[in-house]
């Protein structure tokens, strides 16, 4: 299941992602209502998690901006408003669900996957593809030629960032934001141990030099036809 996280207390952001991910979750986490509306509307989440406050605007713009662009993933609400006619504002204008803060930890946990059962995602298993690979989003399973490899939380998202910017080179920062969260303290030698058994995985159902180092840049998906 995957998650998005859209708060911008740095300290709180963490600990959603924390939270999540010791549940199994795979989880993106963003700041902005620029951030949410780009992250949403890629169809590639469960639900999302998404703060009333934001920097930019408010929760309601970016509510607002994914339902009128078709997004149907399944939205809960955080807000410190008690008010309610904000709670039923933001029920009008599309979210599925709403949490007061503070919260329960319990409690968000058990509202999000009620939404996650309801999601119409579940429904689907995306199928990232890369040459003779083929990434499934719903059994986090890596196909090649035939022979399937099951992953890991942190091994699929480390491979779902990559194949998704399949054509690109990703920094190391970017890949560990996207695995452990952008306020995430990782070392890189965490990643490079991650990426090395990770290649290893690979060789064993036939994809030789799967990922690729960039010197000087980062990791990539080895080029198409190689």
């Amino acid at each position: 299941m995957r998650l998005l996280v859209v708060e911008d207390e740095a300290t709180l952001r963490r600990e959603l992602v924390q939270l999540f991910q010791q549940r199994g979750y795979t989880v993106d986490a963003v700041d902005t209502v620029f951030a949410a509306v780009e992250h949403g509307m890629s169809g590639a989440y469960d639900c999302i998690v998404l703060d009333y406050m934001l920097p930019d605007g408010d929760g309601i713009e970016a509510l607002t901006q994914l339902r009128e662009a078709g997004c149907t993933t399944p939205i809960l609400m955080l807000t410190v408003k008690n008010d309610p006619k904000d709670r039923v504002l933001g029920l009008n204008k599309g979210a599925d669900d709403y949490l007061g803060k503070p919260f329960h930890p319990d409690e968000l946990l058990a509202r999000v996957g009620a939404l996650v059962r309801r999601s119409p995602a579940l429904t689907d298993d995306e199928v990232l593809e890369h040459g003779r690979a083929k990434l499934h989003t719903r059994s986090r399973s890596l196909e090649y030629d035939g022979r399937t490899l099951e992953l890991t939380s942190k091994e699929f998202a480390l491979m779902e960032a990559l194949f998704r910017h399949k054509h690109q080179v990703m920094t190391r920062d970017q890949l560990i934001a996207k695995v452990w969260g952008p306020d995430a303290e990782v070392a890189d030698s965490a990643l490079d141990t991650y990426i090395y058994f990770l290649r290893r995985k690979c060789s064993n159902i036939g994809w030789k030099n799967a990922i690729v180092t960039v010197r000087g840049r980062g990791y990539a998906l080895q080029p198409e036809g190689e």
